[in-house]
């Protein structure tokens, strides 16, 4: 019995943002290259794309995939600043997302250190030891983000799991940033 392809599946659910490479469709452009446990995730991240693009409008994933624990999507398009501002929000929700949930299963996860490989993992799948949040005690779901592509501007975030928010929060003192 073949082994469903949940890339694919969710690349022809959403065609809006993918070119498919009919003879190989792992080596399309946005193929997700990450564990099925961020299945979910990235999925919702399509569908608040689609749901923000207008007529006339473009986009395009490049890349999706793991690095360094967290999901990274790269992508082209050419849409208004308003759109790519919204765009942005959606990567960064998906990111956050990423940074606390299981890439295995998809159930609640943290960082771990396996080898120095670092993956984000349940309780259950976790191979390694727990990596503590880079800002200190308290702080486990703050991350740092880029308001919208092309531009400069920083904020921090912490990002609430249950609610699926992200809410801007004052930086960490340069102490917990060590």
């Amino acid at each position: 019995m073949a082994r469903e392809d949940w890339g694919l599946d969710l690349m022809q659910r959403h065609r809006r943002l993918f070119t498919i490479n009919a003879d190989e469709p792992f080596r399309s452009f946005g193929y997700p290259f990450c564990g099925r446990g961020w299945r979910d995730l990235v999925d919702r991240l399509c569908g608040r794309i689609e749901g923000v693009l207008r007529d006339g409008e473009t986009f395009e994933f490049v890349q999706i995939k793991q690095k360094i624990g967290v999901l990274r999507a790269v992508w082209d398009g050419d849409a208004s600043e308003d759109t790519e501002t919204k765009i942005g929000h959606a990567v960064n929700l998906a990111v956050a997302r990423s940074a606390c949930t299981c890439e295995i299963c998809g159930r609640e996860g943290r960082l771990f250190n396996n080898r120095g490989w670092l993956e984000t993992r349940c309780a259950e799948d976790a191979v390694g030891e727990t990596v503590p949040p880079r800002y200190g005690a308290g702080f486990e779901n703050v991350r740092r983000f880029r308001r919208w592509r092309g531009h400069a501007d920083m904020y921090f975030a912490t990002y609430d799991r249950e609610t699926d928010t992200l809410t801007e929060v004052l930086p960490p003192s340069p102490k917990q940033e060590g």
